[in-house]
């Protein structure tokens, strides 16, 4: 079931899940009725245990995401995007906007758009050519797991990055706490704003 999901349902299953204000049957209906594209209320008729038979049928998936490697492009539509292995490559305002998009797992499509370059022909346009927005509505209708992939693979790029600025400069002791609190724990790219 992965390879059949787009960015926007991982987004909205996750949305789901974590939601604290739902009980655990109230999380069940609606991440079914959304994988199955029915109402929830066709759910409210059914006896619990059916309930929980059929979410366990097409939702057994939801906790074991599969290993994968970041691929080196994605189609997504008519658009062709170039992701950008190198950390080193990153220029400010893809810093900047990784930075702000970083903290939650529900902006996924829009940490993506930070790393995944439009194409034009065989060559990838600088970032910031095409706003990033319309970058991440697009990224919405993309594979999952292949942002995954990349997320996971930028991710692990952006902790060494991290650990390399921590050993080799002299920072304000607030923003090595930061960058600490990064590199030991990985909750987003970013701790959350307070």
């Amino acid at each position: 079931m992965w390879d059949k999901l787009k960015v926007k349902d991982f987004i909205t299953l996750y949305d789901i899940d974590v939601n604290q204000n739902l009980t655990l049957p109230e999380k069940q209906q609606k991440m079914l009725a959304y994988i199955e594209g029915q109402d929830e209320e066709v759910y409210d008729y059914i006896k619990y245990r059916e309930l929980v038979r059929l979410f366990n049928e097409k939702l057994s998936f939801w906790n074991n995401i599969p290993e994968t490697k970041p691929v080196d492009y994605l189609q997504v539509g008519d658009n062709r995007y170039k992701f950008c292995f190198e950390v080193s490559e990153i220029n400010s305002g893809q810093y900047i906007d990784i930075t702000a998009f970083g903290q939650e797992v529900v902006a996924m499509n829009k940490i993506a758009a930070c790393f995944f370059l439009p194409m034009q022909g065989d060559k990838y346009m600088e970032y910031g050519m095409i706003p990033h927005d319309k970058v991440a509505d697009d990224l919405l209708e993309a594979n999952f797991l292949e942002v995954y992939s990349c997320m996971v693979f930028f991710y692990q790029l952006f902790k060494e990055l991290i650990r390399d600025t921590l050993t080799s400069s002299n920072l304000k002791e607030e923003t090595k706490q930061i960058l600490l609190h990064l590199w030991n724990d990985g909750v987003g790219l970013f701790p959350p704003k307070k």
